[in-house]
């Protein structure tokens, strides 16, 4: 007894010092991200920043004076779309040229900037410039009179004069509430930040352990993780200035719940086995006293156990239905009960649609409880002679048993997914999740268990292929586009190795002076035999077998050498725009990639840009963001292709890191016909605008289009118009043309830049 107390409260210490860990790392990891949200709004201020001091308007202000240009240019609603709180230009001489600072006790929200704050900031000013007068490329925080501040300074610039300078512009976002529930909003986690004062100590009452680690600068680390209460753990980070110095420190807080629930569950679960263990010692001894009637009792308890076992092994741990075993093992006697009765026997294989987000954004913790809840769903859609199975992941298969005929199925397929039209509640908070079902009848579509789970398995693989979210009937035609869809994929697979892809760049011209700015790198396939198979047909088939990983770095690798190639026969160069997929984020280390190909090939990794989909970008999840800022990091661009058909919503675009939204030309298409595409367009320039995004139009194809784009305002744009997608070595004429005149005066001329075949 004294060794099972012993052992009992040794292994609860062990493992309550596991849980305390665990929880600590998970406070890490929430400031983590909280500083991670704070770079990328830095962030967003250095793009902000560089976009204006690209804009001519600027340019011409401080070179040439316009005192109307601050009053239209910077306005209360502008520099709030924008979340500036301090704007000051400055021109090459150190003058200052206009400053403004939101005042909201002024007519117009608008004043001056006081002389303790215009003599600070030029003295931080000084910092943010290197030799030669380039700025430092990114945000840094400072001390000033009215609390913190960020600030970012970009040198002003025209697009006639790129290589001469005529002053600093200057932008400034106090750390103020709005910015807080900002980074709330982007960590999901309560965030409070605590100014210092020039000494390091705290203007606000902090816990005692923070002021302690605050008045230790010598010993102290730059993180804390501190108990503040039995349910709550404390993170704070500290920010510094410019110089170094302690500015502030941002802290956020953790539940403490689950250190609580696995003491008690430690506490329980040791417990349970080590009364197991004295119940088992007490067997033992009890044997040996009454040898012959305890041998039988041993005997009967151990049938029972494993009659358990087996029942246990026919069953699914996490939802309690039955699982693939028991299926497999039970089908045949329903089929033979189908064959004796004279009735239908329907199996409806049921997928999740996108069940993958849910563990990704939520935790696999809230994927086993969502999987917990379809099940009990799913057990009271159906009838009660009906078997429900869990197959395994997000897979269900139900058996429907006692049909008079296939047309019933129909109705029960249609009752299963009206069932799911319900959002689940799972731990107070609301799912919504959508089955894709296939099916296959007995006897028509198979006589025999594997051969049915083969054909409901291709009916749901249809399903999925014609947009989830629906139920197919298994037909011998899903067979025959499947073998067909195989056979594609194993001869995109040889044509990786015979060298059958290729690349053609179609160029994107700026609308008003019609001088190529960028070309888009696209694929194209051309079988031995000289069939051509587009794009449309084997890029899906490339998502779904993840062979669009290993295209997509055979296009990124030979836009590099292509570029290098250029390079090398002193083209003038344009950025080339390269599409990725979401698979690519998940599976490539895009940012070591490209780094790694730039230095290996001798190019700047500026000259490649990124293209996403609104779907990519609409997952947002941190590895993907923290994969884009990588390659932004590097000066590529980050463009969102086909904008307007998918979710086209502020509330991602203001939190990704990009550069350039792409119109879809489906809106382009009708525009100068239709009003209603006119005025979709037009309300995304003004997106774009209030973004300080640039803006490129797909599918020009006549002069009426270009007409009406430039009168919009939109600055880019690509199509047939202008020039179809031409080979590599069409694209050096075109190039070539860039030592000349730098504006085109006419769209003709471009053509003729085209090949001729």
């Amino acid at each position: 007894m004294a060794l099972i107390a012993g052992a009992f409260y040794s292994a609860r210490a062990v493992l309550s010092h596991s849980f305390a860990g665990i929880e600590a790392d998970e406070a890490r990891q929430s400031i983590e991200r909280a500083q991670q949200a704070l770079q990328a709004d830095l962030h967003q201020l250095d793009a902000v920043v560089e976009d204006y001091a690209l804009w001519d308007d600027v340019y011409h202000f401080v070179e040439r004076g316009n005192p109307e240009f601050m009053a239209s240019g910077f306005t209360r609603r502008s520099l709030d779309n924008i979340h500036v709180d301090i704007v000051w230009l400055i021109d090459r001489t150190g003058r200052t040229v206009a400053q403004l600072a939101m005042n909201n006790t002024l007519p117009g929200g608008l004043g001056q900037l006081g002389p303790a704050t215009s003599a600070r900031l030029l003295s931080y000013v000084s910092l943010l410039t290197r030799p030669g007068g380039r700025m430092v490329p990114r945000a840094h925080l400072v001390r000033m009179p009215e609390g913190a501040l960020a600030i970012a300074a970009a040198p002003i610039v025209g697009s006639s004069q790129p290589e001469t300078s005529v002053g600093t512009l200057v932008f400034g976002r106090y750390l103020h509430a709005g910015l807080i529930a900002r980074l709330e909003e982007t960590s999901q986690a309560p965030i409070r930040f605590t100014l210092l004062d020039e000494r390091g100590k705290p203007l606000l009452s902090v816990p005692q352990a923070v002021s302690d680690w605050l008045a230790n600068p010598g010993k102290r680390a730059d993180l804390l993780v501190q108990a503040q209460d039995p349910a709550t753990l404390g993170c704070h980070a500290l920010l510094r200035d410019i110089k170094g110095h302690p500015l502030a420190v941002i802290s956020t807080t953790v539940s403490r719940g689950a250190l609580q629930i696995g003491k008690r569950t430690i506490t329980w679960v040791v417990a349970t086995l080590m009364a197991g263990f004295a119940v088992v010692v007490v067997l033992l001894v009890s044997l040996l006293n009454r040898s012959g009637r305890s041998r039988a009792a041993a005997q009967r308890q151990w049938l029972d156990q494993q009659r358990k076992l087996l029942r246990l092994t026919r069953r699914d741990a996490l939802t309690g239905l039955p699982n693939r075993v028991h299926l497999q093992r039970l089908l045949p006697r329903l089929l033979s009960r189908a064959t004796r009765d004279g009735s239908r026997l329907a199996l409806l294989y049921l997928d999740l649609d996108h069940f993958k987000n849910v563990n990704d954004s939520l935790g696999h913790g809230m994927g086993d409880k969502l999987l917990a809840a379809v099940a009990q769903r799913l057990r009271i859609s159906v009838a009660a002679h009906d078997l429900v199975v869990r197959t395994g992941g997000d897979e269900f298969v139900i058996v429907a048993t006692m049909l008079p005929d296939a047309a019933v199925v129909n109705s029960i397929a249609e009752r299963i997914r009206a069932a799911f039209a319900v959002p689940l509640d799972v731990d107070g908070i609301t799912l919504s999740v959508a089955p894709s079902i296939g099916i296959s009848v007995y006897p028509e579509d198979g006589s025999d268990p594997e051969q049915l789970l083969k054909h409901a398995d291709i009916a749901l693989y249809t399903a999925k292929d014609r947009g989830r979210g629906n139920h197919q009937f298994y037909t011998p035609e899903m067979n025959a586009r499947l073998r067909e869809r195989l056979g594609l994929e194993r001869a995109l697979r040889l044509a990786l190795d015979n060298n059958e892809l290729s690349l053609e760049y179609q160029p994107c011209f700026d609308l008003q002076t019609l001088r190529t700015v960028s070309l888009e790198a696209l694929i194209r396939w051309r079988t031995a035999d000289g069939t051509y198979i587009p794009p449309s047909r084997f890029i899906p088939i490339a998502e779904q077998s993840n062979l669009i990983v290993e295209i997509g770095d055979w296009v990124l690798r030979h836009v590099c050498l292509q570029l290098s190639e250029w390079q090398r026969e002193r083209l003038p160069l344009v950025p080339v725009s390269v599409n990725i997929s979401v698979r690519q984020f998940e599976k490539t280390p895009l940012a070591s990639v490209v780094a790694g190909l730039a230095q290996e090939l001798g190019i700047d990794a500026s000259l490649l840009h990124f293209e996403i989909t609104e779907s990519v970008a609409m997952q947002n999840s941190q590895q993907q963001l923290g994969a884009l800022q990588a390659l932004r990091n590097l000066g590529s661009r980050i463009l969102i292709d086909d904008f307007g058909t998918g979710y086209s919503s502020l509330s991602y675009l203001k939190h990704l890191p990009i550069d350039t939204l792409k119109i879809d030309r489906a809106f382009v298409r009708d525009m100068a016909a239709d009003a209603n595409d006119a005025a979709i367009v037009r309300a995304i320039v003004g997106v774009a605008k209030s973004l300080g995004l640039l803006l490129v139009a797909e599918g020009i194809e006549s002069a009426e289009q270009l007409d009406c784009l430039r009168k919009l305002g939109c600055e880019c744009g690509q199509g047939f118009y202008f020039s179809p997608p031409v080979s590599a070595h069409a694209c050096r004429n075109i190039l070539w043309q860039l030592r000349g005149a730098r504006s085109l005066p006419e769209v003709p001329r471009l053509r003729l830049l085209q090949p001729t075949s």
